[in-house]
């Protein structure tokens, strides 16, 4: 795995938002970090409670939303996939593929289809929430094809996907040999094998780990949150 760093957030970085009016907003903190934080190539994962400022914190990290306080340093092309796919219901995926893509690109999509078992002549306002991911996630991998190196931030990419699914994506991802680093919210740990790193946030703080702690990466995550 290459170890330049691809996503950097320096020690102090506070994400949440703010309210109020214009002239008097207030800052209400969700994550703050207490130590620097560097990821490069690979899979790591973003695992955390609800409510816990998981989606903001990503928000932050695309540019979508201002940190309180510290600035986020990345050194490749940053893609964001929120957590639905928000298109016109009546198109079908193969011409929404078709607006993004051309060449081989465009026939990368039509690999990735058939790999997933995603219908590219189905209306996408008629799919499954999870085939819709799957149209979110073929996007994600297409784009990360076309940069010399990417940074994928993914918002619950394998929801609604069956086990078989999620065991193909995760395969998918530890065996890609794009200079891609992957952050991604899940809730399906029993699904990874690979990851190259955990992160979550504990009592208002964002935590780090590079190592597996026991045997899985919940175990990991348990001794991250204790």
């Amino acid at each position: 795995m290459a170890s330049e760093t691809l996503l950097l957030i320096p020690s102090g970085t506070r994400f949440g938002y703010r309210t109020g009016l214009p002239w008097k907003r207030t800052s209400q903190c969700l994550v703050e970090v207490a130590g620097d934080i560097h990821a490069s190539t690979g899979l790591h994962l973003l695992v955390a409670p609800n409510g816990s400022g998981k989606t903001t914190l990503l928000r932050t990290l695309a540019g979508l939303s201002p940190a309180l306080k510290g600035q986020v340093k990345t050194a490749a092309q940053v893609h964001y996939f929120a957590d639905e796919l928000r298109v016109d219901p009546e198109m079908k995926s193969r011409t929404f593929f078709r607006a993004w893509f051309k060449g081989e690109a465009l026939a990368s999509t039509e690999n990735l289809a058939d790999i997933l078992g995603l219908n590219l002549t189905t209306p996408i306002g008629k799919l499954s929430r999870g085939n819709r991911q799957k149209v979110l996630l073929i996007l994600a991998e297409v784009k990360a094809a076309q940069s010399e190196s990417s940074v994928l931030l993914m918002d619950e990419p394998l929801t609604g996907l069956d086990a078989e699914t999620r065991e193909q994506v995760t395969q998918l991802w530890a065996t890609a040999s794009t200079r891609t680093m992957r952050l991604v919210i899940m809730h399906e740990l029993e699904c990874v094998r690979e990851a190259d790193s955990l992160l979550t946030i504990a009592h208002g703080q964002l935590r780090h780990a590079t190592k597996r702690q026991g045997n899985t990466w919940m175990e990991t995550y348990r001794t991250l949150q204790s």
